[in-house]
């Protein structure tokens, strides 16, 4: 009878294990966020089909094509557009597989007042599986954690300039001597 017990908690244990890595993982405030998506949705396998639909119906190739066009990067660093598969918080989203941290922006950080209100900000501005276009400051290519700060284009507006705007950000003035982006309009404004 023991052994029979043994045998079931054995098979009870891996079959909960099982079950819990099939369990999508979200955080707090993609339950707050009313665009949450499954992690079918956002895990979605690359084929080798360049006419990628999208959920409105249209083709992520002639949507690219019209994106890339539209905004132009500035200087010499790296610049590339790609798909938003990850809102880290109001600053730090992951393109692809590449984390960027927002240049010259300071939003809360995980725990801070206001933390959940500037990653939803950006969540409805930027939702997962948006088309960005990434233009890495030039003065700051050595990376942040491992991130690359950089401006950012989504759904015709410049994310740094709009979570600024929110109240949701500060500037920060310390990396105005050296960012790319220190005399646009939108960083002078806040205080560049």
């Amino acid at each position: 009878m023991n052994k029979v017990m043994i045998s079931l908690g054995g098979i009870i244990i891996v079959a909960t294990i099982v079950m819990v890595s099939l369990i999508p993982t979200f955080s707090v405030a993609d339950f707050n966020n009313k665009n949450t998506i499954t992690k079918t949705e956002i895990n979605t396998e690359k084929t080798d089909n360049p006419k990628q639909i999208q959920s409105d119906g249209s083709s992520l190739q002639d949507s690219s094509d019209d994106f890339m066009k539209t905004y132009q990067c500035k200087g010499k660093a790296k610049c590339f557009s790609g798909i938003v598969a990850r809102i880290i918080d109001g600053d730090t989203i992951v393109v692809d597989d590449n984390s960027i941290r927002f240049s010259l922006v300071n939003t809360p950080e995980w725990g801070d007042d206001d933390y959940f209100q500037a990653r939803n900000y950006i969540a409805n501005l930027c939702p997962i599986g948006s088309q960005v276009r990434v233009d890495e400051d030039d003065g700051q290519t050595q990376r942040s954690f491992g991130r690359i700060i950089g401006k950012i284009f989504c759904n015709g507006v410049i994310l740094n300039e709009e979570i600024l705007e929110s109240g949701h950000a500060v500037i920060l003035t310390n990396f105005c001597p050296v960012s790319e982006f220190a005399n646009e309009s939108w960083a002078k404004k806040f205080g560049c």
